[in-house]
């Protein structure tokens, strides 16, 4: 049998041994992916249940399948990345990769310097793509936790954040390059992007009264969605980019 990729399904759906997946994971799975009746495939209940499977029965709109093994992985590391609100693709970009370095939440937020239009359910509309950017980046990726991403929040609300974390980092290329520490289980850390034109002093100013760490990522200036990436690898490792 060959392995024919990862699908999803919602938390508690495998029970008995079998389960039936929901329209679309079915129009991918025998559509898309081309899997047929014997073929094996990974499926992802976005909490840290992994489950070995092989399909059972199709007839092209609902799949059954049987489950073959199942393992709980290890939760991912307390890591949350808020950045700053940008164009659609630089964000969705963003949400795709760090999602594939494994992340626990995104929280999008506006800054002086982002152009945002907050109208009409704009808010809501932004989360429920990300978070669908997300889901799609977990079926690629394998990593089974899908992560949170909060409504859009304003600056304030995002200082209001800092005290519920053990540590927060600032990317900020106006700083000696610095490594962040290697994070843990019991960490609960904090990376912030800025947007495309930068922070202003005044920002900058209040969260560094607060305690953020700026962390240098080079001497060039990066685009957000390479900032996120790069910033996400460094809190992971403990280490930074060459300067």
């Amino acid at each position: 049998m060959t392995h024919k990729g990862y699908f999803v399904i919602t938390p508690g759906a495998a029970q008995r041994g079998r389960v039936c997946l929901a329209p679309a994971e079915s129009h991918h799975m025998v559509r898309v992916a081309r899997v047929r009746v014997g073929g094996s495939v990974t499926l992802l209940d976005g909490r840290g249940g992994i489950y070995e499977a092989v399909l059972v029965s199709s007839d092209g709109e609902r799949c059954e399948l049987e489950i073959r093994s199942h393992l709980q992985a290890e939760p991912p590391p307390p890591l949350d990345l808020a950045l700053a609100v940008t164009k659609a693709h630089r964000m969705d970009l963003a949400v795709e990769k760090c999602t594939e370095l494994g992340i626990r939440k995104f929280i999008p937020f506006r800054s002086a310097r982002c152009v945002w239009r907050n109208g009409g359910g704009a808010g809501e509309r932004k989360r429920e793509r990300l978070l669908k950017k997300a889901v799609a980046a977990c079926k690629q990726s394998g990593f089974p936790y899908f992560p949170d991403v909060s409504e859009v929040v304003g600056f304030e609300s995002l200082l209001s954040l800092f005290p519920s974390y053990s540590t927060v980092y600032l990317a900020h290329r106006e700083t000696a390059p610095s490594a962040p520490h290697g994070i843990n289980e019991t960490d609960s850390v904090l990376g912030i992007v800025g947007p495309e034109g930068g922070f202003d002093d005044t920002e900058i100013d209040a969260m560094l009264g607060l305690g953020a760490v700026p962390v240098s990522l080079g001497r060039y200036r990066l685009r957000s969605e390479t900032a996120a990436v790069c910033l996400l690898f460094s809190l992971h490792t403990g280490r930074i980019p060459l300067p």
